[in-house]
């Protein structure tokens, strides 16, 4: 339909959703951390996980592209940057090995959004320059 995202992207944000409010839920009920100012941040970055998760749920809810194309930017962005921050705090040595898994997932997800999200916009624009332009033969 004109102007609707894409069933993938859909499916794709609710997936992403629900994974981050279990994973934000988790950091705040049961911080990993053994430090209480570690756990402190630990349960910030939960709440922020819950605020980008409710994000992504209403844009699911939302058929509408252009009422969901900057809350979707933000889960591509977010996502990007978590990746980055895990790998760099693994590399250094901040975190533990333990986190490559999560952050391997962070970088499907990051590749997976972020594609799609570009996809959208091409299709959006072909859909535009569509209903603009004239049928052959008239």
């Amino acid at each position: 339909m004109k102007g609707h995202t894409s069933r993938v992207l859909r499916i794709t944000i609710l997936i992403y959703a629900i994974s981050s409010v279990l994973s934000g839920l988790f950091h705040m009920v049961r911080p990993q951390t053994v430090a209480a100012q570690d756990q402190a941040i630990e349960r910030v970055l939960g709440g922020a996980m819950l605020a980008l998760a409710l994000g992504a749920g209403l844009a699911y809810l939302e058929r509408a592209w252009d009422r969901v194309k900057i809350a979707v930017l933000m889960q591509v962005v977010w996502v990007i940057l978590y990746t980055i921050t895990m790998a760099w705090g693994i590399l250094t040595g901040g975190l533990l090995a333990d986190a490559w898994p999560t952050t391997i997932l962070g970088a499907v997800l990051a590749i997976l959004i972020t594609s799609l999200y570009i996809r959208e916009g091409r299709l959006q624009r072909d859909r535009s320059r569509e209903e603009g332009r004239p049928l052959r033969g008239e």
